[in-house]
């Protein structure tokens, strides 16, 4: 916002022109980062979840295996001691790992029952986990439980405790929830800024050829254009001398108008293509060119035509922070960087509305500034990071106590309680990493 607001006391300066390029490429370059990073901690936490199943179905087996044991040994009128040691502890990692409920049979096996209801062990049965790709994301995994006749359940959204709940919660909804504040930021800046700045012009910044950053498909063609309003799109046509020969008002409307619509429209207004021709190219974007000593640039748009199409933009995006960057002809020439709204020396209007941005409400049905909103992000992020490690530190105290407890007092079995307890404490283990990476990424963005 400082360099916007330098450019509009010196809208001609090479040097202020410069370091709006450059804070604006490091910002976009900073989003991207941020949201790779957030990506890469959901591919590290979805290997770890791979890694969890596994030793899910090694104890499950294990106790399985157990319940045979301590079955024959104690039909033979003797007690399985050790063997139940050996199986109540494969029961207390599970529970570190996921929540358990488990009971025992008047035979003496055990059945254990994970989630919200799912048998992982029955008697000498044992069934397992499986991971499954889920649809429409690459290389996530659903949790399924596989039983008889590889009958296949959905079990990801039924783990409540333990590090694997822990972990999906992170990877599905708290990463998650971070990456969209980050695309609601990073999109609706490249919104704002460039409806603004396509309406204006920079030095000597009159187009005689220009495509549109977004190409259609075919099937896209034939639809009505996304996002645009009800409005008056203008073209001025420009001499040599930078004059303004002609203004063309273009007529949009919005749910109703196709690319083809548009272009036809136009050419109709116009009604010379030796003045001005728009064409769409075989990629499906938007072509215009001027005919010979003439040139064009863009005046009011009400319909936002422009900013869906990607004409004369500051930032180029169609998902968000994900793929937010500067747009080829700004990061060519800091020339075409617009600073004004007609061809005049020292026209400093489009880079004041820009450098208005910071505080108008822009964020959240304009109730919220962007400085507001991104604060506001920062914040809840610090707060749950707090109450995180708070309460980890309260769980490491309370398992601590336990197994005091159960050490000091033999004749009490602790068991259950103690697995109560360690199932917070995996579960905010699960979350350091996570933790630590937020902090860094904090830092980041209050030093921007």
């Amino acid at each position: 916002w400082n360099s916007w607001s330098q450019l509009s006391n010196q809208p001609e300066s090479e040097p202020a022109r410069m370091r709006v390029k450059e804070q604006s490429d490091v910002l976009a370059s900073r989003f991207r980062g941020m949201y790779s990073q957030l990506s890469g901690l959901r591919k590290e936490i979805n290997g770890r979840l791979v890694a969890t199943v596994n030793k899910v179905n090694e104890l499950g087996q294990k106790v399985a295996e157990l319940n045979r044991q301590i079955f024959s040994y104690e039909g033979r009128q003797r007690v399985a001691n050790d063997m139940r040691d050996a199986r109540n502890q494969a029961i207390e990692e599970l529970s570190a790992l996921v929540d358990v409920n488990s009971f025992e049979d008047p035979n003496g096996r055990t059945t254990v029952i994970i989630g919200r209801d799912w048998t992982l062990v029955e008697g000498i049965n044992r069934y397992q986990l499986d991971g499954k790709m889920k649809g429409g994301e690459l290389g996530m995994l659903n949790i399924d439980g596989v039983s008889t006749n590889d009958n296949r359940r959905d079990l990801t959204r039924t783990f409540r405790e333990g590090e694997m709940a822990e972990m999906l919660r992170m990877r599905d909804d708290t990463i998650v929830e971070y990456q969209k504040n980050l695309d609601e930021i990073a999109f609706s800046l490249a919104g704002k800024v460039n409806k603004i700045h396509a309406s204006g012009t920079g030095i000597n910044s009159a187009a005689e050829m220009m495509k549109s950053t977004f190409g259609l498909n075919s099937a896209a063609l034939n639809q009505p254009l996304p996002f645009l309003k009800d409005g008056i799109f203008q073209l001025h046509l420009v001499d040599p001398h930078n004059e303004i020969l002609e203004t063309y008002e273009i007529e949009v409307q919005a749910g109703k108008d196709t690319l083809p619509d548009i272009v036809k429209r136009l050419n109709q207004t116009v009604n010379d293509p030796g003045l001005l021709q728009a064409s769409i190219e075989g990629d499906g974007s938007l072509l215009l060119q001027s005919g010979t000593d003439y040139k064009f640039i863009f005046g009011e748009d009400q319909s936002s035509l422009a900013q869906v199409l990607g004409l004369n933009s500051f930032f180029d995006t169609l998902k968000g922070a994900e793929d937010i960057q500067l747009s080829g002809h700004i990061l060519e020439n800091t020339n075409n960087i617009s600073t004004g709204k007609d061809l005049i020396p020292g026209d400093n209007r489009i880079a004041l509305e820009i450098a208005k941005l910071q505080t108008r409400p822009t964020m959240r049905d304009e109730t919220m500034t962007f400085d507001e909103y991104y604060n506001g992000v920062l914040t809840g992020m610090g707060l749950k990071i707090q109450r995180n490690n708070t309460e980890q530190a309260q769980q490491e105290s309370m398992v601590k106590q336990f197994k005091e407890i159960r050490s000091s007092i033999s004749s009490v079995n602790m068991d259950e309680e103690l697995a109560d307890m360690m199932q917070y404490q995996k579960a905010y283990e699960a979350s350091a990493r996570f933790i630590n990476t937020i902090d860094k990424m904090m830092e980041t963005v209050i030093n921007m």
